[in-house]
């Protein structure tokens, strides 16, 4: 496979054949390829020299993908392998053809009430499975989740290379590395992420899917920025009310009045759902 991106950052694993370049950003390189076992799997060839980089920083990215994966999970796209290859860190993927739920939005009218809630469980299902095992997203949004033809979603892009990010000089300390649209108040200001602050992001793609638009749009990222921040939550459409407590449980500025965890998040969308059902 020819293509100027793979040739500017080549990227030799044996075994593999490449069979075109899934996207390129400013960071990494994702390719299609065949497995030595002949599985198609995708690779994400990161950009920058990993030679310089701290021992330890390059072990817990390492560790990090090898805990993901063990995770067999349908709701998220699993890393295979990891490693490090003439100075350049990899990691080989799942391969899950679909659209991102970005792009499913953009094409389809709004989503029934049952189609919406049908994802939003599942999205929070997949990541309450990171949860687990202690790690974070940290960049949950519409265009990080995959939807496939037979409707199920699988979460990809994981917040694992941030760190490194930082220490290779991609990224400033103080950089927001997050989707404006999604971030939480508390990362705005610098304060480290939890659980809670993917929550946040959660509970943006939820009231995309029942709206229809986010909760907090503005055509200047400062003004964004401040909405996120000091902005009230928006309230539902009247038809939809039932579904406010869950919106304000997510979207909370401060992220002690939030939701604590997936397992509670689902726990009441559940209460919620049987409740409107009764009525």
């Amino acid at each position: 496979m020819k293509h100027r991106g793979l040739e500017r950052y080549p990227l030799a694993l044996p075994g593999y054949q490449y069979l075109n370049v899934l996207h390129e950003s400013e960071n990494a390189i994702i390719l299609l390829a065949n497995s030595p076992s002949g599985l198609p799997v995708a690779i994400k060839r990161f950009k920058f020299d990993a030679t310089g980089l701290a021992p330890d920083l390059v072990d817990e990215f390492l560790m990090e993908s090898k805990a993901l994966s063990l995770l067999a999970h349908r709701g998220l796209v699993r890393p295979l392998d990891a490693g490090m290859s003439s100075g350049t860190l990899y990691m080989v993927m799942e391969y899950v053809q679909g659209e991102t739920l970005r792009r499913c939005l953009a094409q389809m009218p709004l989503p029934s009430l049952q189609q919406a809630l049908f994802w939003f469980e599942e999205i929070a299902v997949a990541l309450g499975v990171i949860h687990s095992i202690g790690l974070l997203h940290q960049d949950l949004k519409t265009s990080n989740i995959l939807v496939r033809a037979d409707n199920s979603l699988a979460l990809l892009d994981f917040g694992l290379e941030t760190r490194l990010l930082v220490a290779a000089g991609f990224l400033r300390e103080d950089e927001i590395y997050c989707t404006p649209y999604y971030i939480s108040p508390e990362r705005i200001i610098g304060d480290p992420p939890d659980e809670r602050t993917d929550l946040y992001a959660l509970g943006v793609i939820l009231y995309e899917l029942l709206v229809g638009h986010k909760p907090y749009e503005s055509g200047s990222l400062a003004e964004l920025l401040k909405k996120h921040a000091l902005a009230p939550i928006p309230r539902l459409p009247e038809a939809l009310s039932a579904y406010q407590p869950l919106i304000n449980g997510l979207l909370a500025k401060f992220p002690e009045n939030r939701l604590e965890s997936v397992e509670a998040v689902v726990r009441l969308l559940q209460n919620i759902t049987r409740l409107t059902q009764q009525q």
